[in-house]
């Protein structure tokens, strides 16, 4: 499959999946691993990569996804009040909502489906590093605004900025992980 092709697929996928609210952290997860193999190089099929990630780690993933239904029912709360407290009075609540989703889907499921720990830390570490890395996660809530506006404007988009978004951010955690020696590089794995 091309790269646009890979990309389409891998956002649907993710979609559909957020979607479903239970399959959220899942299908995460799936959608990580599909996007590390792509980013590593690896020639494993879509489905191969799939089934395995999904195998590993569905049940760690379901319960991390679901600790954000909770985070957003606060969010959509929060919201309501929009009309009676005005912007300035739901703002503030409204971006530690979406710092902390940004945490649980884009620090603590990559975890997930990168690292074999207990469900409490996976959660404690994606937290802790997500906020002790403030320029990663600043910069990633950069994107995803962006991508967000992208897709209001032009409702096409939706289709390839969550794969991209998912892509670039894989990148980034992989380089991350290998400059902070939580993973050897690849390579030097490939050749041991």
């Amino acid at each position: 499959m091309d790269s646009l092709g890979s990309v389409i697929v891998i956002s649907l996928f993710w979609l559909v999946s957020l979607g479903l609210v239970v399959t959220a952290g899942a299908g995460t997860v799936v959608a990580y691993e599909v996007c590390r193999r792509y980013v590593l190089g690896k020639d494993a099929g879509l489905w191969a990569v799939a089934t395995k990630a999904w195998r590993q780690s569905w049940r760690q993933a379901t319960v991390v996804g679901l600790l954000a239904v909770p985070v957003a029912a606060v969010g959509i709360l929060t919201l309501s009040y929009l009309p009676t407290l005005g912007l300035p009075g739901v703002l503030v609540p409204l971006m530690v909502v979406g710092l902390f989703l940004l945490l649980l889907v884009f620090w603590c499921l990559p975890l997930v489906a990168r690292f074999t720990n207990p469900t409490w830390r996976q959660v404690r570490n994606g937290l802790t590093l997500g906020l002790t890395t403030p320029s990663l996660t600043f910069l990633l809530g950069i994107a995803v605004v962006l991508g967000g506006v992208a897709v209001w404007n032009f409702m096409p988009a939706v289709f390839v900025v969550p794969g991209l978004i998912l892509l670039w951010w894989c990148y980034l955690l992989e380089r991350f992980f290998v400059a902070r020696g939580y993973v050897q590089p690849e390579r030097a794995v490939a050749e041991a």
